[in-house]
């Protein structure tokens, strides 16, 4: 089997005391993804190119026992495909949207798309009548664009319901989710994004990553095109639905689809070599002005001292209306701590002021355009030269696998950014810039293990962006970052253990590659990448990878290696359940002796260990592990095993006899 990389692969070498060969938990098929040591071949753009499928791919019907689910659409486009289906011997389960849960019939159900329960309910239903689906098809992402709902995300909400109640019920069979939807990419350039549609797109890429039973494929179509008047509109739909079901009856390890017309296309990324650019060759300006439109944040604070060093820039930082004013700085600071967010971003203000920089601090609501621009207004800005915005979301606070994500906080965080990024281009209509660049997270190309909210939101933004450069003759840019290297507090420097902190970009590197990016002649979406981004993109998620690694880690104590010299001394499980849970780690890292208060990363755990021990873990005891906890404060065999301990505590009187005896002996 090929092995399953992470969003984020690591590099890092591993070298082992003596001669015998890695431990299983790293020992496949070598994959070697090398860093590019030239920063010029770092860039890449998005774009779709022309694919078939080919006969080889197509797998046969086996029985009438695949069980076929299907989420179908208003429009009845799923309807024709399972019409052509049933000419298969297959059984089909459709689920309709409604305002309740029922079963119209059999094989037919109404779910409020809405409530998560009914999805718990649905498949409990399933599961009773022995009809464990085994393949999915997601029509909930396909509607006319002028009549969706604008702020209930029902396309994401639904299928992360979905997933949610797979991950209460344990259901660990093999599954295959075909995605389908329209107004999420770009290939002609005549399309209509959408970008709160587009949020789904983040999440199917993170599903298989914390999944390795699960597929999951997005495949995009137009329900209109230029040949519908030429050839008819039900022709156009024939062509969609022989599309669509060669798709669901194909194994393709194309992730990202798009039909236009008869043609086939999928996601690449060309590479773009930029090459250093002089200073005085770049649109930034002497005594410039430039608007920070996320505030302060980090990566904007970088840039930020590069333009007062180099260029006496003056700056335009927007914090909301709660930021302390400059006199009451020393306050503030005397009654915080220096880790207080507010007072790393004063002690910021005050490095740049130090710098000589012309700093000017505006307090106003980003969602609200006319508040900002009263506020622009008020301050007598007569020129802005150009614009950086980030998001500013830190991807370690909203880290958590899909079981931890919360409806609520996925339409405030949806919401909030969408209004502000929307408010930002209002604003934008009437200045004339040089520039306008977007700053996004890689997240969004390569979604990441625990990422599957922060990957949908960036997603949005650019999808938002690109939107934004279809209709205006003024181009953005769109840079999507990989990790950044910056002063971080420890739970960031933790995160970046877990995702591969030798990709992070330097600060340095962050100015040059800043710089580079305006050779290009206009505003477009960038990529950044220290390794070949195609190839970190196209590592598949094998189904088999972490069933198997059950079985093939289960090593003889003989192959496994001795315990290395750790900072702590070793101390033995003291109960059965830190015995497990101890048992769990010496498979995976393929030690034979791991004490209850040794550091997973000291005994050389990575990403992709990591992955596959919460997988390991969440199979073995029946209990929502929290990913977050997990991750970062628990990386000890002691520390998961009062989270176990307590999390069976809460849920024993769900659990059955045989199951308390099993886990608690």
């Amino acid at each position: 089997h090929r092995l399953p990389l992470p969003t984020y692969p690591f590099e890092r070498q591993r070298y082992w005391i003596d001669a015998k060969s890695p431990p299983t938990s790293v020992k496949t098929k070598s994959i070697t993804l090398d860093h590019k040591q030239d920063i010029a071949d770092w860039f890449y753009t998005p774009s779709l190119k022309r694919s078939l499928l080919h006969k080889s791919s197509f797998y046969p019907i086996k029985s009438t026992q695949e069980n076929w689910l299907f989420f179908v659409d208003d429009l009845g486009l799923a309807k024709k495909v399972i019409d052509a289906l049933t000419k298969q011997p297959v059984n089909i389960i459709i689920v309709q949207q409604g305002e309740y849960f029922s079963k119209l019939s059999e094989g037919i159900y109404t779910i409020n798309p809405c409530i998560s329960e009914d999805y718990n309910t649905l498949l409990k239903e399933l599961r009773t009548s022995g009809q464990n689906p085994e393949y999915i098809a997601y029509f909930w992402s396909v509607s006319h664009i002028e009549n969706c709902q604008r702020g209930n995300y029902l396309e994401f909400n639904s299928l992360l319901f979905f997933m949610q109640s797979l991950s209460k019920l344990k259901i660990s069979d093999r599954l295959q989710i075909l995605v389908v939807s329209n107004n999420i990419q770009e290939v002609n350039g005549n399309e209509k994004l959408d970008p709160e549609k587009a949020a789904i797109l983040g999440l199917c890429k993170v599903i298989p990553q914390e999944n390795p039973n699960i597929t999951c494929r997005c495949i995009d179509i137009a329900l209109t095109n230029r040949r519908d008047a030429e050839k008819g509109q039900e022709d156009c739909e024939s062509n969609i639905i022989d599309q669509l079901l060669d798709e669901l009856t194909s194994v393709s390890s194309d992730m990202v689809v798009a039909y236009r017309d008869r043609y086939r296309w999928v996601q690449t990324f060309e590479p773009v070599r930029l090459e250093s650019v002089a200073n005085e060759k770049t649109p930034l300006r002497k005594q410039g002005v430039y608007l920070f439109a996320g505030g302060l944040e980090s990566i904007e604070v970088v840039l930020a001292e590069y333009l007062a060093k180099t260029f006496q820039a003056k700056l335009i930082f927007i914090e909301d209306s709660t930021f302390p004013e400059k006199d009451d700085f020393s306050q503030w600071l005397e009654s915080h701590t220096q880790e207080d967010e507010v007072s790393c971003k004063i002690q910021q203000l005050l490095a740049l002021e130090k710098l000589g920089a012309k700093i000017l601090v505006m307090r106003a609501d980003t969602t609200n355009y006319e508040q900002m621009s009263q506020n622009l207004a008020s301050e007598n800005i007569r020129q802005i030269n150009g614009v950086i915005y980030s998001t500013g979301i830190k991807r370690a606070n909203i880290f958590g696998s899909i079981p931890e994500i919360g409806k609520i906080e996925l339409q405030k965080l949806l919401e909030s950014q969408l209004c502000k990024i929307t408010a930002l281009e209002q604003v934008l209509q009437n200045i004339k810039l040089d520039f306008c660049i977007i700053f996004s997270s890689l997240s969004s190309i390569l979604g990441g293990f625990g990422l599957g909210l922060y990957s949908a939101v960036n997603q949005s933004i650019d999808t938002f962006a690109n939107r934004h450069n279809q209709n205006n003759d003024f181009p953005w840019y769109i840079i999507n970052w990989d990790k950044l290297q910056l002063n971080t507090n420890q739970e960031k420097t933790t995160l970046e253990e877990v995702s591969g902190s030798n990709l992070a970009i330097t600060q340095t590197e962050i100015v040059e590659l800043f710089k580079r990016v305006f050779s290009l002649r206009e505003g477009t979406q960038i990529i950044l990448s220290k390794v070949d981004i195609n190839a970190r993109k196209n590592y598949p998620f094998s189904l088999d990878s972490l069933a198997n690694s059950t079985s093939t880690n289960q090593l003889n104590l003989s192959s496994q290696y001795s315990r290395p010299s750790l900072s702590n001394s070793y101390v033995a499980p003291k109960n059965e359940l830190e015995k497990q849970i101890t048992e769990i780690w010496q498979e995976v890292l393929g030690i034979a002796e791991i004490g209850i208060y040794d550091n997973f990363y000291e005994l050389g755990g990575d990403s992709l260990i990591a992955t596959q021990l919460v997988s390991r873990l969440r199979t073995k005891f029946p209990v929502d592990l929290p990913l977050r906890d997990i991750l970062f404060e628990a990386m000890i065999p002691a520390k998961q095993a009062e989270i176990v301990e307590q999390l069976l505590l809460e849920k024993i009187e769900e659990l059955s006899e045989e199951e308390v005896a099993v886990l608690l002996l």
